[in-house]
């Protein structure tokens, strides 16, 4: 790769890369991509970076990722739209807390769906993104890793539609610049071991196919991280953020 793509995220260029290649026509509406190991070893990089390219991709509504099956070309990504999706960006940006309300709603009902429709595989790749993201480094790779998590949990709640629901919010997120400017002023990140011990509660539930905790455990996650995000927009503790340990504590 150029030196200009390797100062950006692997998965950024190669996602960018393979949209490019769906919207050139070499792989037909409703086709597969090749198979991960077959990405991979033709961009010359590992598996999960292939895997974060593709969740990529999902969250634009390009390709359906379907455990055990395949990778599939959608609809949307031979629509006369432009690349981020304008239908989308259209809409006023919805504030951070109204994102996340959407989310909490809409994932702890997906989350109760998986613990119902989720396959073996479906499971393992649950297991495996929750693995991934409690070692991924700081940063955007733990982001990557956080939406590839929530991403294998709608998936397994075996319905394409609420699927691209949860995708669009995702992505709606990550181009709201109100969230960018809630999220830039974060300095405790105690929260992210919270986090970790959240995502492996809902691992426990689904793989206990318990589908009520499975609906109490992401929306307890997704309530955490409403509180968390409360204080980090709070002006007046601004300079002095209280940890959510410590607050965990203090209750």
């Amino acid at each position: 790769m150029a030196t200009e793509d390797r100062d950006r995220r692997f998965y950024q260029v190669i996602g960018e890369s393979l949209s490019e290649r769906i919207r050139a026509g070499e792989f037909s509406l409703g086709g597969r991509l090749p198979p991960e190991r077959e990405l991979a070893e033709a961009y010359n990089v590992g598996r999960t970076v292939i895997r974060d390219a593709l969740v990529m991709l999902e969250v634009k509504g390009l390709v359906e990722i379907r455990q055990g099956s395949g990778i599939y070309v959608t609809r949307r990504a031979y629509e006369a739209v432009a690349p981020e999706d304008v239908t989308i960006e259209m809409r006023p940006p919805a504030g951070p807390f109204e994102l996340l309300q959407a989310r909490q709603w809409l994932e702890s009902h997906m989350a109760r769906l998986a613990a119902l429709n989720a396959t073996e595989a479906d499971l393992a790749a649950i297991r495996e993104a929750c693995e991934d993201h409690r070692t991924a480094a700081w940063g955007e790779a733990k982001e990557s890793m956080d939406i590839r998590f929530h991403m294998a949990i709608a998936r397994a709640a075996q319905n394409s539609e609420l699927t691209a629901l949860v995708a669009q919010l995702w992505h709606r997120r990550d181009h709201n610049p109100m969230w960018r400017s809630l999220h830039g002023r974060i300095r405790d990140t105690t929260y992210r071991q919270r986090w970790v011990r959240d995502h492996e509660a809902i691992v426990a539930a689904l793989t206990r196919r318990d589908p009520e905790a499975a609906y109490v455990a992401m929306w307890s996650h997704i309530e955490n991280v409403k509180n968390f995000l409360m204080n980090a927009a709070d002006v007046e503790d601004d300079a002095t953020p209280v940890p959510l340990e410590r607050k965990d504590q203090a209750s």
